[in-house]
């Protein structure tokens, strides 16, 4: 008796666990600890879906979410990463908020494309795979042993993850090659561009009218770091841009620190200009320069799209000839380690 009594518990044990895998595949749960929360939601976003998830006083959090899609933007004040979250995985995710890249750490169902993507984010940081400039800048010697360092890494990387699909396993690899391709085939004439250019080297000058007509020369800010913003009125990224530059010069200001917005709008669009600048209150040096994108500056540094950030030192060396934007938390990070 006692073994037929076992055996319908156990049926009725796993028939309850199947029914409650079936309802878990509607939906996807979220949760984990925030060490050094920065605000009170962490929020799920993609061009569909957008949901805020209550991040308690201690930093841990906990929500289920129905998805469509099978990544998404997460967003924790400064924090921001990309997570692969599908109907039926039950990930928890732990990071600090201070510092996601190095200490983001998924477990539970779906932590295995997570954990890899996780690990991809922290090489791609390490050799600043997002500004393919700091390869081409370089010698040939070293770009090929940084080249060579990278893909190494990176099949490495793929080949030790644990639990990925086959196909996200392919699209990886296929994204890898096409990736080291690309540096590779474009390397001599990139190279011929952003040698001049690279750190260290004397940046290019400019010399170019403020709204009164006062010429503004870079020689003027000598002893200073001079952070240019080149941007034009009809840009929308460049207005998006305008909040945070503005809050960046107040929080700057009376610092070694001069903000140049250097606007390659058209001639005939100068009083256009002069307006946005009177209209928005826009603070810093303002300058235009004398021939939109083929001005000697814009041309010098091999500028094809806008906004454009430059950091230029003291010394009128370059300090970063891609600079973050305002509204990157590395750009204030990057003026903490030159003490500005």
């Amino acid at each position: 008796m006692q073994k037929i009594f076992t055996a319908i518990t156990f049926l009725i044990i796993l028939i309850s666990c199947k029914e409650q895998e079936t309802v878990h595949k509607d939906y996807a749960k979220l949760s984990g600890t925030i060490t050094n929360p920065q605000d009170s939601v962490l929020t799920v976003n993609s061009r569909s879906f957008n949901k805020s998830i209550k991040v308690n006083k201690d930093g841990t959090f906990s929500d289920t979410l129905k998805v469509d899609e099978e990544f998404y933007m997460l967003l924790h004040g400064d924090a921001r990463t990309v997570v692969n979250l599908e109907n039926g995985h039950n990930l928890e995710f732990n990071f600090d908020a201070d510092d996601l890249i190095n200490t983001a750490e998924f477990s539970g169902l779906g932590a295995g494309t997570n954990n890899y993507m996780a690990a991809k984010m922290k090489l791609e940081d390490e050799f600043k795979l997002g500004n393919p400039g700091s390869f081409f800048e370089l010698e040939k010697p070293e770009f090929d042993k940084k080249l060579s360092a990278v893909t190494t890494k990176m099949k490495s990387l793929l080949e030790n993850a644990k639990d990925l699909d086959s196909t996200f396993t392919a699209k990886e690899i296929e994204g890898n090659q096409r990736f080291t391709e690309y540096l590779a085939s474009n390397y001599d004439a990139q190279h011929a561009i952003l040698a001049p250019i690279a750190k260290g080297k004397p940046s290019p000058t400019f010399k170019y009218p403020d709204t009164t007509g006062k010429l503004v020369a870079l020689e003027d800010f000598e002893g200073k770091y001079v952070y240019v913003d080149v941007w034009a009125t009809w840009c929308g990224p460049c207005i998006q841009q305008i909040p945070a530059l503005k809050e960046l010069h107040k929080d700057y200001e009376g610092k070694n620190l001069e903000i140049v917005s250097l606007s390659i709008d058209k001639m005939a669009d100068k009083e256009k200009w002069k307006n946005m600048v009177a209209d928005k209150s826009l603070t810093g040096t303002q300058i235009m320069a004398d021939n939109e994108w083929q001005s000697d500056f814009v041309q010098s540094y091999g500028i094809t799209g806008i906004p454009r950030f430059i950091l230029i030192g003291p010394d009128g060396n370059i300090v970063d000839n891609n600079a973050p934007r305002p509204t990157d938390p590395e750009l204030r990070k990057l003026f903490s380690e030159l003490e500005i």
